[in-house]
């Protein structure tokens, strides 16, 4: 007898969790949903409980007052996600974006359940504590980003003394050939646009300034426990290559496939296995041609804070995280521009002065006053 993965997905009307669903509809004899959350949108929620028998959600608004059936059960706010991480399933699929997704990663941890975590936030200001967690806890902590996913795959802990460092690849972003004079006229519109993903908004901006990728460096320091000198970042326009790992014989380990969050989502769901899936498969001969370009930091000088942070007490990267979701979230308003983002998150970097953060508490005590701070330089930026 097969018994099916229980899955509980955090954040399952966003765009992860809108994935992490077709591959659970591609696969349903395999994976079986128990736990689903979302911040307000109650009617997609119900939908989705309706469509796959999930027993328990949560929700922190409930858009136009949904009524769930009586057979599901409800939970709400911080507690109830808490509470959702918590209950005992296969792997929790983590999908809110930015650091509210750093609590019920936690929780799910400390209780035992494995995370496939699609957030990166939470691995920048806090992988120490939630590496030591997921170790004194015996479970893992599987990433879903493409990049790291792809050297993941490519990773071999048996080998570590053998591997010298690691290259992720960036797309450049919807700006790559755009004149760098011209930044300061760059609209939402324009900066949502990303050229081979579909992603969330914020996610889309942190790709457009790069900072994603300086925020993957951070990532990928505290994923695969590696310095800053030992991680590398290309601007590889096609996506098709998304992670190497380089060992110390010359020999390097690629990660190639086409655009398409489902398929990095089911190694991490379904670690160890793998599945067939039915999704476009790589034509080497109809892709003809990869290109690599060195990212020009100039345009982009974002990406330098990330090989800083893996330097620096990791109160550095809770301030860039706070200060740059504080911005992001002011241009997607249309009440800061573009080169603005950097701008603010420079400010705040040069300007705060905090310890370094030993525990949770602390952690989210520095972002809250990063944030207030954020929030008041960027007063001076507003258009």
């Amino acid at each position: 007898m097969t018994f099916k993965k229980n899955i509980i997905l955090l954040g399952a009307t966003g765009s992860i969790g809108t994935s992490t669903l077709n591959l659970i509809r591609h696969k349903r004899e395999i994976f079986n949903l128990i736990g689903i959350s979302a911040y307000r949108k109650t009617e997609e929620l119900k939908l989705i409980s309706e469509e796959f028998n999930v027993k328990n959600v949560c929700f922190f608004k409930n858009h136009n007052d949904v009524v769930f059936d009586k057979n599901i059960k409800v939970m709400k706010g911080l507690d109830g996600l808490l509470e959702l991480a918590s209950l005992n399933c296969d792997i929790v699929v983590s999908g809110i974006a930015g650091l509210a997704g750093l609590m019920p990663a936690y929780e799910a941890l400390k209780n035992g359940n494995h995370i496939a975590i699609a957030n990166k936030e939470p691995i920048v200001v806090a992988g120490n504590i939630l590496k030591e967690c997921s170790k004194n806890n015996n479970v893992k902590i599987l990433p879903v980003d493409s990049e790291h996913n792809s050297i993941f795959q490519c990773f071999d802990n048996n080998q570590r003394e053998s591997i010298s460092h690691i290259t992720l690849t960036a797309s450049g972003g919807p700006f790559l050939n755009r004149p760098l004079k011209s930044f300061s006229n760059i609209t939402v519109e324009e900066a949502l646009k990303h050229p081979n993903w579909e992603m969330g908004k914020k996610i889309s901006i942190d790709s457009a300034t790069l900072i994603n990728k300086a925020l993957e460096v951070i990532e990928a320091g505290h994923f695969f426990e590696l310095n800053a000198n030992q991680i590398q970042v290309v601007i590889h326009p096609e996506s098709i290559i998304h992670g190497l790992v380089h060992y110390k014989d010359g020999s390097v380990l690629a990660n190639l496939a086409l655009p398409d969050m489902i398929s990095p989502l089911s190694v991490a769901i379904g670690y160890p296995e793998r599945y067939n899936l039915n999704l476009a498969k790589l034509n080497l001969l109809e892709i003809s041609q990869l290109n690599f370009l060195k990212a020009d930091l100039k345009k982009f000088p974002g990406l330098n804070f990330g090989w800083h942070a893996l330097n620096e007490p990791n109160n550095f990267s809770i301030v860039l995280n706070a200060s740059n979701e504080i911005a992001v979230d002011l241009f997607l308003k249309k009440r800061i521009k573009f080169t603005s983002i950097l701008e603010i998150i420079d400010k705040c970097l040069n300007e705060q002065k905090f310890s370094s953060a030993n525990n949770l508490e602390e952690i989210l005590e520095i972002d809250k006053m990063s944030r207030i701070f954020a929030k008041k330089i960027s007063e001076k930026f507003y258009v």
